[in-house]
């Protein structure tokens, strides 16, 4: 099978992180998922809260407006927001240069649209079954636990939206769109393997 460079998009609570770590072990390619914000914070001298901060907000006009509570900016020619971001892309773009591996979120699909030999995944599932994983294997409180599910794809769509100008999810930026209700993580491991052995 040929190496090459896979981002991983995913809902929250679809074990989407667990598809990629998998992925990185069956491919023998290197996961990166933090690492892409720790060198980007090392490379662009900002903080690695900053970056955390941008792809947390909850209101996309607080992410546009970020350069307000930057605390070393003054005037920016553009939001700060939109500087961290570019400086998380080149950071991806750099640890892609490096050779094939397994990217996950971060708007991978996007920032890496023009590798040709780049595949793009995204995984989803139903509001019910990721509440159920997110409960027991994120240990979120069953309390609230659909409604924080909720929040969070709400919070990464926006980031993705904000970031990009496409619609998070939207099957045409992907090469393949998993639902892991009947599949599960390692079904969707296997489809992801066999997928690429269908690109050869």
């Amino acid at each position: 099978m040929k190496a090459r460079t896979i981002t991983i998009s995913r809902q929250y609570g679809s074990g989407g992180h667990e598809v990629a770590e998998k992925l990185s072990e069956a491919l023998g390619l290197p996961c990166y998922d933090n690492e892409v914000i720790s060198l980007a914070a090392k490379e662009s001298g900002a903080q690695l809260w900053e970056f955390q901060m941008a792809e947390n907000l909850r209101d996309t006009n607080f992410i546009y407006n970020l350069s307000m509570i930057a605390p070393h900016s003054d005037i920016q020619e553009e939001p700060y927001s939109v500087k961290l971001f570019r400086a998380q892309s080149e950071a991806m773009a750099e640890l892609a240069e490096r050779g094939p591996a397994v990217f996950v979120g971060r708007c991978g699909n996007f920032v890496l649209r023009q590798d040709s030999e780049a595949v793009h995944f995204f995984i989803c599932g139903s509001l019910a079954k990721r509440t159920e994983r997110a409960v027991a294997q994120y240990g979120l409180a069953e309390r609230g636990a659909q409604r924080e599910v909720d929040r969070v794809d709400r919070q990464r769509a926006a980031y993705y939206g904000v970031n990009t100008s496409w619609r998070w999810g939207d099957g045409s930026y992907y090469d393949l769109v998993i639902n892991t209700d009947r599949l599960g993580v390692d079904g969707a491991v296997a489809t992801i393997l066999d997928y690429l052995n269908q690109l050869e």
